[in-house]
């Protein structure tokens, strides 16, 4: 039995925290035991019985601990650890916050950092001039010799652009509850009159800026599809406004069905044709690996990063390089759907829950090695 400690910004909503959730549940169930940390409430979303869940937020009082609030958070969660009295074989920080209290604090040396997305694109890519140099300097220091998991091999790479040089860097993808999804994809439909049509499918939150829904609905009318275009997501009155207007631009309005938020989006992905994402860039993007396990092929932008790594063999006909090119996205769409490729079972069995346990695993032992 291993001792694991998480340690995250939230448990309140979003894709890396409901991964460390199901990652939680997956080293209950070979009866490890798990605490999770959040560094700020609330805890909404459903952890797993069995295991150990602490908040220990801070709230600056004043500029002075707010300007240096990655500091104190890191003394006031020293205090809780010494307090807690446990010693944990492998402990893991996960997102940015927790990134820079775990490496203030007395874990530094002993915490891993799990990198969920592009740090070249979602850190640094978007300043210019004196203020990406200055940006560039606070990352570097931040993962410089420290021990770093990432999701993806372009996210290794992609450390490398930006000239960190870590004490380790080992990659593990997001684990996915294959079986799980399996069993719900097969519930039926909602809406009765999408059980035997034929349709392309998005599934995600409606944002323009990482999801580029502009480019995917101008892919979607390059491909002369007369298929009707599912989008299962939410997002805020404005972002659905614009693919509204977007589409009608497109004179695709009648084909494109914006359903909302499904708790279930797997019986859509089992029924679709295609799976389409246009993405500027991702962490491991979990949809795609979700649809495949329905048995769909996918269409989606070579972006950075996760895809690549995803869609390989036969599926990389799904790849569309560079990914601003919409008619070549239009081709995809055209060629998988009049010859879909075969997908094999066995190549996203590196994403099933024992496979990734296993990994974590032989962190933990090789860090009981190293001590």
């Amino acid at each position: 039995m291993a001792k694991f400690l998480f340690i995250i910004d939230q448990l309140s909503s979003g894709g890396a925290p409901r991964s460390v959730i199901k990652l939680t549940r997956a080293l209950l169930e070979q009866e490890h035991r798990v605490t999770l940390i959040a560094l700020r409430a609330p805890v909404t979303l459903p952890v797993p019985e069995g295991a150990s869940v602490h908040v220990v937020p801070f709230a600056p009082k004043g500029r002075w601990e707010k300007l240096r609030r990655y500091e104190f958070h890191a003394r006031q969660l020293d205090e809780f650890l010494d307090r807690l009295g446990e010693a944990f074989d492998l402990v893991v920080a996960n997102l940015n916050h927790a990134h820079q209290v775990a490496a203030r604090s007395k874990l530094s040396s002993k915490a891993w950092l799990c990198i969920r997305s592009d740090p070249w694109q979602r850190l640094i890519s978007h300043k210019q001039g004196w203020q990406r140099a200055i940006k560039q300097q606070k990352v570097k220091a931040l993962y410089r010799n420290k021990k770093i998991l990432t999701l993806t091999q372009e996210n290794v790479r992609s450390l490398d652009r930006i000239g960190i040089q870590p004490a380790r860097a080992e990659v593990i993808p997001n684990l996915v509850e294959l079986e799980h999804i399996r069993k719900k994809m097969i519930a039926p439909l909602p809406e009765p009159e999408l059980e035997q049509c034929d349709f392309c499918l998005f599934v995600g939150r409606l944002n323009m800026r990482q999801k580029r829904l502009d480019r995917l609905l101008e892919g979607y009318k390059a491909s002369g599809t007369e298929m009707p275009l599912i989008m299962v997501g939410d997002g805020d009155a404005n972002a659905v406004e614009e693919v509204q207007t977007r589409a009608a631009a497109l004179g695709i309005d009648k084909q494109v069905m914006l359903l909302g938020s499904r708790d279930n989006p797997f019986p859509y992905m089992h029924r679709a044709r295609l799976l389409l994402l246009a993405s500027d860039y991702e962490g491991l993007p979990n949809v795609i690996i979700e649809a495949l396990a329905c048995g769909t092929p996918v269409v989606s932008t070579d972006c950075l990063s996760g895809p690549r790594d995803i869609l390989q063999g036969k599926l990389a006909r799904g790849l569309v390089t560079p990914k601003e090119d919409t008619a070549g996205f239009g081709r995809a769409i055209s060629d998988l759907l009049a010859n879909p490729p075969t997908i094999d079972p066995e190549a996203l069995e590196q994403y099933a829950p024992a496979t990734v346990v296993s990994r974590y695993l032989e962190l933990a032992e090789e860090d009981a090695i190293s001590r």
